[in-house]
């Protein structure tokens, strides 16, 4: 157990200073950083006699001030004020106060608006203007003559309209309009409806113009159209979407001919995307060392859009190649097919393994954030931990999986969240009985504040494992859980953090030391980033990583190291280009723990 020593706050405090004193100095601005300077005046709305519709006029002020750049750019309160005023009057009418009065004063900085609404102006007449075959089947767009004329009710009807016809009707061309006409004198008005005369038609042929690699059938059962069908141009627009979602697809439009023997035909005029990829790269950790990267892939090898991929990454550790194949729409749409093959040989500190890896994966889409997984995967590998004989294993394993992903950008997310969860249970070939199963859990979240400055993005990651069914040293090295690093806690050196061994002194007298870290059969790690972005190009972040392994399967996240940091982001048209510097607050005597530690990669850490 280590033992928190008031010079271990003392660095804490230390580091942080350094952080944020560095990102005030570099800004030319310092005190812009912070959003309780860039605030604007307070206000108060009053509407006597009526505190639904004061509360909703306040909310929604509220709202535009989180958006509107206009507001941003006012210094003066009174043009604020009059900014506002005008937004005040066109929310009224929007409630169907046509004759609303807004009276706006200014004292100590802080804006007061006098509403008094007067009078709602209710419908007096109401028509709808349709072929006469589907009027009698419609059911209304949700108003009636005496009902407040509200903008969002109003718009809703015409949404309702066309939703009619799409289901109900074939019109070549639907286009509904509304007019509302104002009778001040009355505090009414009439409100219209009206369906632009149209032509009905049904799909005649449809034909595919564009691609070249790809596979017409294909391409053709995607539409999920067919000769006969009514015509809809929300049918177009959804067969559209779904050759874009395909992935082969860079652009889609549609030309309709015009309208012979009650039919019109489809032309889908495709841009294909460029198939083929190769990938170079280059990469720094101060506990890896630089390293290289390259890869190909092709995303229609067979015309379907299956997808082949070839990477090597060699660093002064690790050395490995690997190729995977994915066939979508593996027997379903919503089902998907991956082989992978790897070969492998790492050289840590720990211990020293070859392996080659061969499995495939099943993977289905239950709904459209939450994925199910189900594979195999055969690993052969030769492990040497240190001071020990090599042994060779054969491990075979099925790996489960869950994972919900409801983030909007896969190597930069901004908001939403993910969670996987994998279980993974191991066999060995070889009649060793090794048996042990493997249980891991992912959660990340993400909010961004795009109202405040810099549009700070607030990121966390939680990781948990628990390994069991035999003693920890039975486990392959290679398989056990290991903390430190850059994509565990940064400021440490990678797999520097978890349970070693004593080693006894061959030197009478001389007290045992420490080996190597040898993994454990729990995890435990959490981190947290305030990202910033300065410019279109350039950002930066904030930092505290904490983790540990255990060599019971029993995580904690009481007992973790802690390291802390600052980063530099740019912005590719790809991904964010990552350097990061963190400082480990936890330095062990008898370990070689640096003082800092360097990341330089592509993409953001979690």
């Amino acid at each position: 157990m280590r033992d928190f020593l008031p010079a271990r706050e003392a660095a804490y405090l230390h580091y942080i200073s350094v952080v944020l004193l560095s990102v005030l100095v570099l800004l030319p601005h310092p005190t812009a950083a912070l959003p309780f300077f860039d605030r604007l005046p307070k206000f108060k709305v009053r509407v006597l006699e009526n505190a639904e519709l004061q509360d909703w006029l306040k909310e929604q002020l509220d709202e535009q001030r989180k958006s509107s750049s206009v507001l941003k750019s006012y210094e003066d309160p009174q043009d604020v004020a009059r900014y506002e005023r005008g937004t005040l009057e066109k929310l009224l009418r929007s409630r169907g106060y046509y004759d609303g009065r807004v009276r706006q004063t200014v004292d100590n900085g802080e804006i007061l608006y006098r509403v008094v609404p007067g009078k709602v102006f209710r419908i007096k007449a109401l028509e709808i203007v349709m072929p006469a075959r589907l009027k009698p089947g419609f059911p209304g767009v949700g108003l009636q003559v005496g009902d407040p004329l509200e903008a969002v009710k109003v718009t809703e009807g015409v949404k309702k309209i066309e939703t009619y016809l799409a289901e109900n009707a074939c019109l070549l061309e639907l286009d509904v309009d509304y007019k509302a006409t104002v009778i001040h004198s009355e505090h009414a008005a009439r409100l219209e409806y009206r369906v632009a005369p149209s032509p009905e038609v049904r799909i005649g042929q449809l034909y595919i113009d564009g691609v070249t690699s790809i596979n017409e059938p294909f391409l053709r059962k995607r539409l999920q159209l067919s000769t006969g069908d009514c015509f809809s141009r929300a049918k177009l627009d959804a067969a559209k979407l779904r050759l874009l979602r395909t992935n082969l697809i860079a652009g889609a439009n549609t030309e309709v001919s015009e309208p012979y023997d009650g039919v019109v035909d489809i032309t889908f005029l495709l841009t294909e995307r460029k198939h083929r990829t190769v990938r170079l790269g280059v990469g720094y950790t101060s506990d890896e060392g630089a390293g290289v990267s390259a890869g190909w892939e092709h995303r229609n090898i067979l015309g379907r859009g299956e997808k082949i991929e070839v990477e090597t990454r060699v660093n002064e550790v690790r050395q490995s190649i690997k190729s995977e194949i994915l066939v979508p729409r593996f027997f379903r749409d919503d089902q998907n097919f991956s082989a992978k093959a790897e070969a492998s040989n790492e050289e840590r500190d720990s211990y020293e393994a070859e392996s080659v890896t061969i499995g495939g994966t099943i993977s289905r889409r239950h709904t459209k954030h939450r994925t199910f997984s189900i594979g195999s995967e055969l690993k052969f590998s030769e492990v040497q931990e240190e001071g020990e004989e090599s042994e060779n294993y054969n491990l075979l394993s099925f790996p489960l999986g869950l994972k919900i992903d409801t983030t909007d950008n896969l190597l930069d997310a901004r908001r939403g969240a993910t969670v996987a969860f994998e279980v993974k249970p191991y066999f060995d070939l070889r009649s060793s009985g090794t048996r042990f199963v493997k249980n891991t859990l992912v959660a990340t979240g993400y909010l961004t504040g795009n109202e405040v400055r810099f549009d700070p993005t607030l990121a966390l990651r939680i990781k948990a494992g628990v390994i069991s069914g035999i003693d920890n040293l039975e486990i392959p090295a290679d398989e056990r859980f290991y903390a430190g690093g850059g994509g565990s806690v940064r400021g440490y050196s990678y797999q520097a953090l978890g349970p070693r061994r004593l080693i006894p002194s061959t030197v009478a007298g001389e007290p045992p030391t420490l080996s190597d870290p040898i993994g454990g059969r729990a995890l435990s790690e959490i981190s947290l980033e305030g990202r910033f972005r300065f410019t279109d190009s350039w950002g930066g972040v904030l930092f505290v990583d904490g983790g540990n392994a255990y060599e019971d399967p029993q995580p904690s996240f009481d007992d973790l190291f802690w390291g802390v940091g600052l980063g530099v982001r740019y912005m590719t048209s790809f991904a964010p280009l990552r350097f990061d510097i963190a400082f480990p607050l936890d330095r062990r005597d008898g370990l070689d723990d640096s003082s800092y530690q360097i990341y330089v990669s592509l993409g953001q850490a979690f």
